[in-house]
């Protein structure tokens, strides 16, 4: 005899209670945090009244635990040094990482830290600024104190030259720019108008990868390079490349160039 599951009345009120319930308080969050203004501070009290006045009555008690898991979730600061508290969002406020973002941001600076010299240490912890937003796992969580990284990477530092600060800054700016550059190298010649259509790394060596005025694709190591500059022409970014495709020209030519000189040692042991 089969059996069958019965569905009382007040099941079906008590789940459709529940789900009213969850919706709810989801909107009551979300109309709260809308409302907190960017660059001044807002207090409960006046955030209960513009609820009032969007027909949701809420009681100053129900508001201010809500506020605080805001506060715990979002970009919400609570200034708590006089009261009423005054709640306020950021000017230019950031995205709360997941922990999987957290993790794979971390170990992207942690590999980057290791790999380029100490010149550009401040560089790339303005660039990971991000990494200070820590995600909170549950209400009332204390942020970690010390070193937060939970990441480290064991790798050697790139071939990079000692005065890789003074101009990966200019090579930025012509690669988001779009502008064109004049490159002389340390072995005195000089490289007129091309344009850099990217940076890409070995195992040990930086290279940058440039268009010539020719239309073809070269590159050559960072290293190389003993002045850069960057013009004012501007260029469009060639819609036909492909940096990740890119074949590295320079690091076949040194192999080739390594391989002659094992072949020479050994014919001169001979």
């Amino acid at each position: 005899m089969p059996l069958y599951q019965v569905t009382t009345s007040s099941d079906l009120t008590m789940t459709t209670r529940d789900k009213a319930s969850t919706t709810e308080q989801l909107s009551l969050v979300f109309e709260l945090y809308r409302r907190i203004p960017q660059g001044r501070k807002v207090t409960a009290k006046q955030l209960q009244a513009e609820l009032a006045d969007a027909g949701m009555y809420r009681g100053i008690r129900s508001v201010q635990r809500n506020l605080d898991v805001i506060v715990d979730y979002f970009d919400v600061d609570k200034d708590t040094r006089s009261k009423p508290f005054g709640y306020s969002r950021g000017m230019y406020s950031q995205p709360t990482l997941g922990a999987r973002e957290l993790i794979l941001l971390q170990l992207a600076k942690a590999t980057i830290s290791q790999q380029l010299p100490p010149s550009l240490e401040y560089a790339i912890d303005f660039a990971f600024s991000l990494l200070r937003a820590q995600p909170r796992s549950y209400t009332g969580m204390k942020p970690p104190r010390g070193d937060t990284n939970k990441t480290h990477a064991a790798i050697d530092e790139l071939n990079t030259p000692t005065t890789l600060g003074e101009f990966f800054e200019p090579i930025s700016v012509a690669l988001v720019h779009q502008k064109q550059i004049t490159l002389t190298l340390k072995s005195g010649k000089q490289i007129e108008q091309v344009s850099p259509v990217g940076i890409t790394t070995t195992a040990s060596e930086l290279y940058l990868v440039y268009q010539s005025t020719l239309n073809d694709y070269d590159d050559l190591p960072l290293t190389c390079i003993a002045k850069l500059k960057v013009l004012t022409f501007h260029f469009d970014y060639p819609s036909d490349f492909q940096l990740q495709q890119y074949q590295l020209k320079s690091e076949s030519k040194r192999s080739i160039r390594q391989l002659d000189n094992v072949t020479q040692l050994i014919a001169s042991d001979r």
